[in-house]
């Protein structure tokens, strides 16, 4: 094998988009979908009971973009998108994971190519297709869960941020035109990072260096690493990597005293090299929190038909990270959630999807109510998934009568 070495200058900068800047001619033809996957959806074997993903979708001709992050699974050994509507099996129609990941990663992105016939298909009938992934424990699907149709582009890189916020920035490019941008981290004895690039090759490896870029510092973290490289198709990973303390409080501390690293199986020994710093940036987030407690609330109100039925009156909800869901007026809403940060959103309701002998699944356009800055600052579209219960009782009711029935859902912020 050949090598070259990549040594590059440093930019001080938080990064460009995961999928790059969009027009508007690009947008009005990008397809996005979303899926939020669980343990429990899984059908033919048993999934994992804690596990949960987000996985989103940007379809653009015969490009299909995608960006995974999970939590309470084994790292995936393989990521798939299979026809098949919820509750059967079906068959496999886009690989997404043709490979190895690291054992500290948490999410990654990349780019497939599909045929005609199953783009035309997946963007007719999203609710037709489920993403599937499966770790070591569970070779047949550790969670799973079926597509919806956003009403409006994202950024995929929130998918790979979760719900927080670096501190710490990176973006570098290279002679031959390649291109990578770090997130940063530190807290007690771990890193988390994220890192995206372009034009690299086949990744094996991420490394925190003390010291300037083009200098051989010694390696202070490998924040991850696949010996045979990662897919060739995956262009970004993110995840959290053990590190001795005083590593995470010196870089936090000093940021600039370090750089990040990546190496490639084309470049062997050499570098993709970037400067960190420490500078104040924001970036998108893309979360699922789980309700924790919550009812759906009704009133025995005059139907137009005729007689008397119970109808929604609110909600009344505390969401993982100390989200509150509620109406902002009784009975006439809309849906607002507030974070302890004192971002909010309010909703308006884009599609729904029948969930049997549940409340729909829902996503919904988020409007933004709240602080500039915090959770749920950049969130520009809510999915309610994986409902339970929440249905109003049937039949005559006495008017007047209000009723709260218990409900669980996973909403999915995304921005």
């Amino acid at each position: 094998m050949s090598k070259r070495r990549i040594l590059v200058p440093a930019l001080l900068a938080a990064g460009a988009l995961l999928t790059g800047p969009v027009s508007p001619a690009q947008a009005a033809d990008d397809v996005y979908l979303a899926a939020g996957l669980r343990g429990a959806s899984e059908v033919g074997a048993p999934g994992d009971a804690d596990g949960a993903s987000t996985v989103v979708l940007k379809v653009s001709g015969n490009q299909v973009t995608f960006a995974a992050r999970w939590n309470g699974i084994g790292v995936p050994t393989a990521g798939r998108v299979h026809a098949g509507a919820k509750g059967t099996e079906g068959d496999v129609r886009l690989d997404l994971l043709p490979g190895s990941l690291p054992a500290s990663a948490l999410g990654v992105t990349g780019t497939v190519t599909a045929s005609a016939d199953v783009v035309d298909a997946l963007v007719e009938n999203p609710g037709g297709f489920y993403a599937n992934l499966s770790d070591a424990a569970h070779p047949k699907g550790a969670v799973r869960g079926q597509f919806h149709r956003l009403s409006r582009p994202i950024d995929l890189n929130g998918v790979l941020h979760g719900g927080d916020q670096a501190t710490i920035s990176a973006s570098t490019g290279t002679q031959a035109g390649g291109r990578a941008t770090w997130w940063l981290r530190p807290g007690g004895s771990s890193i988390a990072y994220t890192v995206t690039w372009s034009g690299l090759g086949r990744v094996t490896a991420g490394h925190l260096h003390k010291g300037a870029p083009g200098r051989h510092g010694a390696v202070a973290a490998e924040l991850f690493t696949v010996p045979r490289g990662l897919p060739a198709n995956v262009t970004g990973v993110t995840g959290e990597t053990p590190v001795a303390p005083k590593v995470a409080k010196h870089l936090a501390a000093g940021p600039g005293g370090y750089h990040a690293d990546l190496r490639t199986a084309e470049s062997g020994d050499g570098r993709a090299a970037a400067r960190l710093s420490g500078a104040a940036f924001t970036h998108p987030r893309g979360f699922t929190a789980e309700v924790l407690r919550g009812s759906q609330i009704y009133a025995c109100t005059e139907l137009p038909a005729g007689g008397y039925g119970f109808t929604q009156l609110g909600v009344t909800a505390t969401l993982k990270r100390g989200i509150e869901h509620t109406f902002v007026t009784p009975a006439s809403g809309p849906p607002q959630w507030v974070a302890p940060d004192g971002s909010a959103v309010r909703g308006a309701v884009f599609s729904r999807t029948p969930n049997g002998a549940h409340i729909p699944e829902l996503v919904l356009d988020a409007t933004q109510a709240g602080a500039g800055a915090g959770l749920l600052a950049q969130a520009t579209q809510i999915l309610r998934l994986n409902t339970t219960g929440g249905v109003a009782p049937a039949g005559a009711c006495e008017p007047g009568a209000e009723v709260s029935v218990p409900y669980g859902a996973d909403y999915v912020f995304l921005g």
